[in-house]
């Protein structure tokens, strides 16, 4: 009876999770009230408090599960290339997450320029199911580690770059502004080697 009851619990929230992407992907958020949400999920409007205390901590859910996705499908595939620079390897991650938003514009629009906050909200992350979320902070030190790299701060050098893909990539795929993406790579992913090479252990 118990896990009868932990299964129709999980089905509702992923329900109202579900209603919500759908909603949140093709409206602005201001348009979009919780009870468009509990209505498009099929439950009751006290079911979405017991799980969320707004719509912006639903969308802010959303995108750390989006972006958590992304970053950890990035992974796999550098895992599935020979690829043994650090540079090169934070390169191939940041460039693999760029192609999958220029491939996915629902993806994209739905996060916009929010990429930090899909990495680095750590309250978000600890509400997300293990197999939801992806520890990119995590990751990187263990690329820091395994090439030697040495920082002040590794998780503030990251952030610099999450951030500045972030503000650039939303723009550049859907406004070409101030180039278009493939134009603006080459420029994006010189100023990330500059930030990473200061850690170099030659230098």
């Amino acid at each position: 009876m118990k896990s009868k009851i932990l299964e129709d619990k999980r089905i509702k929230k992923e329900r109202l999770i579900d209603a919500a992407y759908s909603l949140f992907s093709h409206n602005d958020l201001k348009n979009v009230s919780i009870q468009d949400i509990v209505t498009k999920a099929g439950v009751a409007k006290g079911t979405f408090y017991l799980y969320f205390k707004d719509k912006y901590m639903l969308r802010d859910h959303l995108i750390g599960r989006e972006v958590s996705e992304l970053f950890k499908n990035a992974e796999a595939a550098l895992k599935e290339n020979d690829i043994r620079n650090f540079e090169d390897s934070v390169i191939f991650i940041i460039n693999h997450v760029l192609m999958s938003l220029e491939n996915n514009p629902v993806v994209l629009t739905f996060i916009k320029n929010n990429l930090s906050v899909g990495v680095f909200h750590e309250q978000l992350h600890n509400a997300l199911d293990n197999e939801e979320s992806f520890n990119l902070t995590e990751a990187f030190l263990n690329l820091v580690s395994k090439y030697h790299y040495q920082y002040k701060d590794p998780t503030i050098i990251l952030y610099l770059i999450i951030e500045m893909v972030g503000s650039c990539c939303y723009t550049s795929i859907t406004q070409n502004q101030p180039l278009p993406i493939r134009e603006l790579k080459p420029f994006l992913f010189d100023s990330i080697r500059a930030i990473l090479h200061q850690g170099a252990p030659n230098d």
